[in-house]
């Protein structure tokens, strides 16, 4: 396979047209997900102060490192969807896309004359991909929230209370809802049809729980009872080390276990791998604190024992698989790219390299798309940069748009 077979099998999705209205996390990370793939992104943004998450800290030389991860290598179109003019230039881009993603709040997008339902009929092939925090019905679909109060509800913070190191909700909600997109992508291709897809928050939070739930197969579990994996094994857990940091050992299987009390000398503690006796989780702690990270990494490898020193993220960026696996790299502007987490025929999709301005692409769209409004006006909803350039890129768009 030749390397130009070999970036078409990476780009699976080329060709596809994405729209992106959504707002803050999950949603534009749909919009990258699908944007890795090969889809074309088109990220709508409001024309003062863009997606919120340009302006999430940290800020390096007045970019962030979030906006950076989420956004580079889609076109930025800067429309205020408040504006009527700027509803009917994004229904004239909807002509064409294949997938709209939207994250307002239930009820929304009716308001502003864009219904899912009423898209669908004037839309018959789009995918409408609407993620909300509750979902789009039921006696919370109203209701305020974020990734903590959605894990909460979901129970997925229960067997340890604690603030999660992930914002579990808005991740697995984004991966649920992009293969949500594929699957009605691949359903299309049968029908015709396109479909809404309605995806809470709640739901992917409930549904990364699954090892919770698999937990209370015996009964239910109070707050802060811990579960198997969540640290009521001896042999699966994070324990300090010498230097200061921990160890996370994952001895879960019986093979394992016995490995890991063979290679520290204590063949007494093999049978009670289901132990919860504090006095041995003492033991087992003092002994962890008797060396460093890595020598019990040196150690736990030569008995091929599941168990690494704990990273920080710079940390991990520098480990030798990490890199091996190519998965992250700095960009020009020195903020990290983040590739998608799979291969294709040993490619790898790789993440865009351009963070776009706000609105820079926003004429040459337009003018791709034959989306200009009537006429310009101030105040017409429409955020525009004018200049040669644009205008020549917007009509070459336009000619080879025209050609597919």
């Amino acid at each position: 396979m030749d390397d130009e077979q070999q970036d078409a099998a990476a780009r699976p999705l080329a060709g596809l047209l994405v729209v992106d209205v959504s707002r803050h996390l999950p949603g534009p990370l749909v919009g990258r997900i699908l944007g890795d793939l090969g889809a074309r992104v088109l990220k709508v943004e409001e024309p003062r102060s863009g997606d919120p998450s340009r302006q999430a800290p940290p800020l390096a030389g007045g970019r962030s490192g979030l906006a950076t991860l989420l956004l580079a290598g889609h076109e930025s179109v800067a429309l205020d969807l408040k504006k009527a003019p700027a509803r009917a230039v994004l229904d004239r881009l909807l002509e064409r896309a294949d997938v709209l993603v939207e994250s307002f709040r239930p009820g929304t997008l009716a308001r502003f004359g864009l219904a899912p339902q009423d898209l669908r009929r004037r839309h018959p092939r789009l995918v409408v991909c609407s993620l909300s925090g509750w979902g789009q019905e039921g006696p919370w679909a109203q209701r305020s929230g974020h990734d903590l109060t959605y894990q909460a509800v979901a129970g997925s913070l229960a067997s340890r209370p604690a603030m999660p190191a992930v914002p579990v909700a808005d991740v697995a909600g984004a991966w649920s809802a992009a293969t949500a997109v594929l699957a009605a992508l691949y359903r299309r291709r049968r029908s015709g049809e396109g479909c809404w897809i309605d995806q809470a928050l709640l739901d992917a939070a409930g549904h990364a729980y699954v090892t919770g739930w698999a937990g209370e197969a015996d009964g239910p579990k109070a707050i802060g009872e811990p579960l198997p994996l969540t640290g009521a094994l001896l042999g699966y857990g994070l324990y300090r080390t010498r230097d200061g940091g921990y160890l996370a050992l994952a001895a879960l299987e019986p093979k394992f276990w016995r490995a890991f009390c063979i290679a520290v000398g204590r063949r007494d503690w093999i049978p009670r791998i289901l132990s919860r006796d504090p006095r041995l989780r003492r033991e087992l702690s003092a002994l962890i604190a008797g060396r460093s990270g890595e020598e019990w990494a040196a150690l736990l490898a030569e008995h091929d024992v599941p168990g690494e020193p704990l990273l920080s993220a710079a940390e991990a960026r520098r480990h030798p698989q990490v890199k091996a696996r190519d998965l992250l790299r700095d960009g020009a502007d020195g903020l990290p790219r983040l590739a998608y987490p799979a291969l294709f025929d040993g490619r790898r999709p790789r993440a865009g390299e351009r963070l776009p301005p706000l609105g820079a692409d926003t004429d040459a769209v337009l003018a791709a798309f034959d989306a200009q409004p009537p006429r310009r006006r101030r105040g017409d909803g429409i955020g525009r940069r004018r200049s040669l350039l644009t205008y020549l890129r917007g009509l070459l768009l336009r000619l080879l748009t025209r050609r597919r």
